[in-house]
């Protein structure tokens, strides 16, 4: 039999053979057809819009922040468990007005009229400082920000005044125009706009005060909010005891080191994790910074013109002092004005104001974080150690003790009802999903 012969007759063959199935398929016969396949479900995370999906990249650090993540829907979220954190809302589906923010420069060294674009986020500011008092920084590749071109001018300051307003936003300044007639003065006579950006999400101010003092965004600083998880995966307070450092020094940092010490860095704040704008654990065996913590304004201007006393600005070796100030924009506003006279007074007009804020802090109606953690199952009670700002920290320990997965707390989280039925969050997803979300 030739070989051609042969290979029709083995293709005949396998007609025949294969003959029943394709009858079957075609007649649908038992169960010969396949069910066809519904829509994909949504990719958790992945689903999200790219603007909101790089806002939480930009705010996320692998092993720092919390372990399930959460978007609110239309019921806003806000703010943490009893550790006193901020009242600040979660991330949204869509990134709203929250995180546009004010940003003013003025003073000895601040080119006045200098143009601050629109957009510009807030890892810009350390770099900006830096141009200001003529400081070169090491390792500038490891930090996102750049220095916002045409505003430093002329001599250096011998003061550095920066002032950060916490849970307010560009929105909050626009509804009161009436309200903040000093910052307005500043950016007349320096540079500034309200419509500078945060650059991640959430707006936690710890997360953005780190922002602001490093020059580089938390994916790059590590400070993710005031919650954070150490090496040991322990949930510990931001710049407190047991903390993971910053991942990148602060500017305070590197003002101390490349200039011997010899500067004066200071920090009058509302709680420890205000510590982001000044740093303070880079270089921890020179560190001796001035801190002082205290949440009224009025209290932080005393307290301001007593470290002013002791000799900031009072040679031309550069000095920070950094004030975290919360409260009614028109009560800081006024505080900003009273700290502002005290600089310029102590330094005979060579000091540098910097002032911005670190975002809305969201609706006043909403859920709050530790209803949260009471509407979720009971056995999960010992393994969700913490409600940060946008999700929920898990204690590993009691998961294996329990025998609980971590996906069967991510299926409780999106299992929550919000007001009228529906699911209360939109999305709910595991911290790798970000970690992974350059292959969405």
């Amino acid at each position: 039999m030739s070989t051609n012969r042969r290979a029709v007759l083995l293709a005949l063959a396998a007609l025949t053979l294969a003959a029943p199935a394709v009858a079957l398929r075609v007649l649908c016969v038992g169960r010969a057809c396949p069910e066809r396949a519904g829509p994909p479900g949504p990719v958790p995370f992945c689903s999200l819009p790219a603007d909101t999906r790089g806002l939480l990249a930009a705010g996320f650090r692998d092993g720092r922040g919390p372990h399930v993540l959460a978007v609110a829907g239309e019921t806003p979220v806000v703010g943490g468990d009893a550790r006193g954190l901020p009242p600040v809302a979660w991330p949204g589906v869509t990134p709203d007005d929250a995180g546009r923010v004010p940003l003013a420069l003025a003073g000895a060294g601040v080119a006045p009229g200098a143009e601050v674009p629109e957009g510009v986020t807030l890892d810009a500011v350390a770099p900006t400082l830096a141009e200001l008092i003529g400081l070169d920084r090491p390792h500038p590749g490891v930090r996102s920000g750049r220095a916002i071109p045409g505003v430093a001018q002329g001599p250096a300051p011998r003061l550095v005044l920066l002032v950060a307003w916490k849970g307010v936003g560009s929105p909050d300044l626009e509804a009161r125009p009436d309200i903040w007639p000093n910052l307005r003065a500043l950016v007349r006579r320096g540079a500034g706009t309200l419509q500078a950006q945060v650059g991640s999400l959430p707006l936690d101010p710890a997360a953005v005060e780190a922002t602001v003092g490093t020059g580089a965004l938390p994916s790059d600083h590590g400070i993710t909010g005031a919650l954070l998880r150490n090496d040991r995966g322990e949930v510990v307070t931001a710049w407190g005891p047991g903390t993971p450092f910053s991942v990148i020094a602060g500017l305070g940092d590197d003002l101390d080191e490349l200039r011997d010490q010899a500067p004066r860095i200071g920090l009058i704040g509302t709680a420890e994790w205000d510590r982001g704008l000044i740093g303070g654990n880079w270089y921890l065996e020179n560190d001796r910074d001035d801190v002082v913590l205290d949440p009224r304004p009025a209290r932080q201007v005393a307290a301001a013109a007593e470290l002013v006393a002791t000799g900031y600005g009072r040679d031309d070796v550069p000095d920070l002092l950094a004030v975290a100030m919360e409260g009614p924009p028109g009560k800081l506003d006024q505080a900003l004005g009273r700290l502002v006279r005290l600089a310029d007074e102590a330094t005979e007009g060579r000091a540098a104001t910097v002032v911005t804020a670190t975002g809305a802090t969201g609706p006043d109606r909403g859920v709050g974080a530790a209803e949260l953690l009471r509407e979720l199952p009971t056995d999960l009670g010992p393994v969700v150690e913490a409600a940060g700002v946008g999700g929920f920290f898990l204690d590993t320990e009691a998961m294996a003790a329990e025998g609980v997965a971590g996906d069967r707390v991510v299926r409780a989280v999106r299992g929550l009802a919000g007001p009228g039925g529906g699911s209360l969050l939109h999305d709910v997803f595991p911290q790798i999903a970000v970690t992974f979300a350059r292959y969405c």
